[in-house]
């Protein structure tokens, strides 16, 4: 059954296969007539022949062993038919369905390489067969109404950090005016369980805010930047800040790591997974250790004894039950920026160690 559909004639996936199938077996057909042809010329017509011409002569019918003949070519006509409905299926499943699956596979691809955040909607291959074509459009829609429906929440997100930067501005210079009036020490208590909340939630809001950012494609600007110097450097401020714990370079890079990356970027990755890293180590014993290699970056802790649950490790608002000091933000913030980059992160645990690795891009 046809359809037009787009102003191409459709036709379904059977309708389709079958035709080609049948086209295929009719020229192997045409191309074998001559074997046809010798075939009945040796076994049938020879014998008929000789018989026919001594029947006219008046002789004796020559001793001729037809049947034996006549089922011999029965046999290998049966066969050769067989032989060619076989290739004829073969050529048509092998070579033939492939163009026919071309727009199918176009349309995988283009489904796994997607991304609701980054991606505009593809433009899948057109096809004559309908299923696909029904396929794409389904498929289309959907990928729409997620994105409209992903824009739209994103949109509101970033609205409303930025809408909440202000209230939050005003509530921490209202408390620094009152924790300055002379106040009993139950008050004191109240007012530093409100300002260490309203902390809280202005981290939680820059966060969301930077989410938001990287998510818009905001930033844009990159450069060159060599890793060991910026973790150096970076390096001098974690310690002067954490006095009480060890952190260890470790350099197996044969050279110069250079990564084109967004240096504001750059940095809130690597702060976020040395806090993590920090907060997650043994409180009377914090041993931070950061590895250089020749295209990674790795982050490890002596942490608790157990594995995290890798399956919602990069979730937003998802906090360890061991520590509940952070927003649950941290990690998902470092993912976002790996995933702008086109980095890959990966999680291990070996020997009481929890390590983040990071594999960039070296551009040297």
């Amino acid at each position: 059954m046809e359809q037009v559909i787009n102003g191409l004639k459709m036709k379904s996936l059977v309708n389709r296969t079958l035709s080609q199938f049948l086209i295929c077996a009719a020229v192997l057909f045409l191309f074998s007539i001559p074997l046809f042809y010798l075939l009945t010329k040796g076994f049938y017509a020879e014998d008929i022949t000789d018989i026919l011409k001594s029947i006219h002569n008046g002789k004796s019918i020559p001793s001729l062993d037809l049947g034996r003949d006549i089922k011999i070519g029965m046999l290998i006509q049966f066969s050769l038919i067989f032989i060619i409905l076989s290739v004829s299926l073969l050529i048509t499943m092998r070579f033939i369905t492939h163009n026919i699956w071309r727009p199918f596979d176009d349309t995988l691809y283009k489904i796994e390489q997607f991304n609701l955040a980054q991606n505009e909607i593809p433009d899948f291959m057109p096809t004559k067969i309908k299923e696909f074509e029904q396929l794409n459009e389904a498929i289309y829609k959907l990928m729409k109404r997620d994105k409209d429906s992903y824009r739209i929440q994103k949109e509101f997100t970033e609205n409303a950090s930025h809408e909440l930067q202000t209230p939050i501005a005003i509530i921490c210079s209202k408390l620094d005016l009152l924790m300055q009036e002379n106040l009993t020490e139950k008050q004191t208590k109240l007012v530093s369980g409100i300002y260490d909340i309203n902390t809280r939630m202005r981290h939680l809001n820059r966060s969301l805010l930077l989410l938001a950012k990287i998510e818009n494609s905001q930033y844009n600007n990159t450069e060159k930047i060599d890793v060991s110097e910026f973790v150096n450097s970076s390096l001098n401020m974690f310690e002067a800040i954490h006095v009480n714990t060890s952190i260890k370079l470790i350099n197996k890079s044969n050279h110069k790591l250079i990564i084109v990356a967004n240096r504001i970027l750059l940095e809130c990755m690597f702060n976020n997974l040395i806090v993590n890293s920090i907060r997650h180590s043994m409180p009377k014993n914090r041993k931070i250790e950061i590895e250089l290699g020749d295209n990674y970056i790795s982050v490890s802790n002596n942490g608790s004894n157990k594995a995290l649950d890798e399956s919602t490790l990069f979730q937003r608002f998802h906090s360890s039950e061991d520590n509940k000091e952070g927003h649950g933000l941290g990690l998902s913030i470092v993912k976002a920026i790996c995933d702008y980059h086109r980095w890959i992160i990966n999680y291990s645990f070996l020997l009481g160690k929890h390590t983040f690795t990071v594999m960039l891009k070296n551009e040297k």
